[in-house]
């Protein structure tokens, strides 16, 4: 394979992963307006789905990233000045990364504060008065004849 072959090829296989990354970075984006959702609404069922398939998803990028590393040097071994098709590829995965970051911060403060509401509200069902099992118990009679 010639060396103008070897690097096209490099760029395409660097473009079907940054592609396949971007697809995973779309799908951990909608987990993430969902668990929002389940958070407002206090569904902790499907809150308990959602984090699996994040943690699913994660896992997923994260490989991905392995895979994209080598082939990343090898492109830019290859093509020291850019080409046309991957920078902006690789400047939407970066925003993309910091929409992800910015929704799971937020989804994280507002379990966070549903979290204490529930143990404000646990709190206080636990101050309420409870008859000591030394209180005098008055004792009464049903009348069961009639």
């Amino acid at each position: 394979m010639s060396a103008s072959g070897q690097n096209a090829s490099i760029v395409k296989r660097l473009r079907e992963m940054l592609l396949r990354q971007r697809e995973r970075f779309q799908s951990y984006l909608a987990i993430l307006e969902r668990q929002e959702q389940d958070i407002a609404d206090g569904d902790a069922e499907k809150l308990l789905v959602h984090v699996e398939l994040e943690q699913a998803v994660i896992a997923e990028i994260f490989t991905l990233k392995k895979v994209i590393a080598p082939l990343e040097d090898l492109y830019q071994a290859a093509y020291p000045e850019p080409e046309q098709t991957i920078p902006p590829l690789a400047l939407t995965l970066e925003r993309m990364g910091a929409q992800v970051i910015e929704r799971n911060a937020r989804n994280r403060a507002m379990l966070k504060e549903r979290m204490e509401a529930l143990r404000e509200e646990i709190g206080s069902l636990r101050a309420w008065p409870r008859l000591s099992p030394y209180a005098e118990v008055v004792p009464s009679l049903v009348d069961i004849t009639t």
